[in-house]
């Protein structure tokens, strides 16, 4: 894992969503109709477009008797006044820019039934703050959620082995990374320009760390280290290795759990022995009321 290139990677990822103004008025008449659009090939439903400036749209599990089972790509690209839209659990797969530059989208709850994301599919939704993912995605495609500014928090799902390149690069908003255990690797920059991110618990499972995939944003002169940023894990592990190598600091931890104990106690970073230290004052505090009950007793 070497800084080659970088200069490369930060110029991919300053890039400017194309945003259109909204128009969130609509008619009585435009409220009637569905807001997308569809083909039916062979007995099965794709939505491939919308209408209109739908603001809330629901996607039936059916149409025409047929089951809905694909968002095409580009469906809604650049559907500025998208505010929020429910996905039905026959959906299968949702292409690439699907969702591209929504930048009114509140939030979205991709359906299990859903086992492919298309690249970008939702870059440049500035306005989502929450991104819940389906458990039998294998992979999070390149730029899946680039640029989501308002975006949070993301938990990654169990069945997820691969976080692609710019995955989440210039969520500026990401406080809160899960990457669980069945992730192998993270592309270049996946976690680049996260600026509210200061610390990930990165599994021994994760033996490929791309370039700049976390700890990372850019200055003038290129990319820079995050000031404060902390990786945690294992010790020799391919994160501590990752760390070593791009100079981030590191703490031990030997699962997410422990990771989370030592991120924080009420609010507050601690290191492991002061967590350790904080429950032993505890029990000789208890220890202490214990005894002084004992001999109030016996005086009585």
């Amino acid at each position: 894992m070497k800084k080659t290139a970088i200069s490369i990677l930060t110029t991919l990822a300053l890039f400017n969503v194309h945003m259109k103004a909204p128009s969130l008025g609509t008619s009585a008449a435009d409220e009637s109709k569905p807001g997308y659009v569809y083909t039916i090939i062979d007995n099965e439903a794709t939505v491939t477009g919308f209408e209109g400036e739908p603001v809330y749209i629901e996607i039936p599990e059916t149409v025409e008797g047929c089951r809905v089972t694909e968002i095409r790509d580009n469906a809604f690209y650049e559907c500025g006044t998208l505010r929020h839209i429910t996905l039905p659990d026959t959906i299968e797969k949702i292409g690439h820019h699907a969702f591209y530059a929504c930048f009114s989208l509140e939030s979205i709850a991709i359906p299990d039934s859903v086992t492919e994301l298309g690249m970008g599919c939702f870059c440049g939704c500035e306005s989502l703050t929450s991104a819940d993912l389906p458990d039998n995605i294998a992979r999070l495609p390149e730029s899946c959620f680039r640029s989501c500014t308002s975006l949070k928090s993301i938990e990654i799902p169990q069945n997820t082995t691969e976080i692609g390149d710019f995955c989440f690069s210039g969520c500026t908003s990401l406080s809160t990374v899960s990457i669980s255990d069945s992730v192998t690797a993270l592309g270049d920059c996946s976690f680049y320009m996260c600026s509210s991110l200061d610390s990930v618990y990165i599994p021994p499972s994760v033996a490929d760390l791309g370039v700049c995939s976390v700890g990372y944003t850019p200055t003038d002169n290129g990319a820079s280290q995050v000031e404060d940023f902390t990786i945690l894990g294992k010790k020799k592990s391919p994160a501590k290795v990752y760390a070593d190598e791009n100079a981030l600091t590191f703490e031990n931890a030997d699962d997410a759990v422990h990771a989370f104990a030592i991120q924080r106690v009420n609010g507050q970073r601690v290191s492991v022995p002061s967590v350790f230290l904080l429950i032993g004052g505890i029990f000789v505090l208890l220890l202490a009321v214990l005894s002084l009950r004992k001999n109030f007793q016996r005086k009585k």
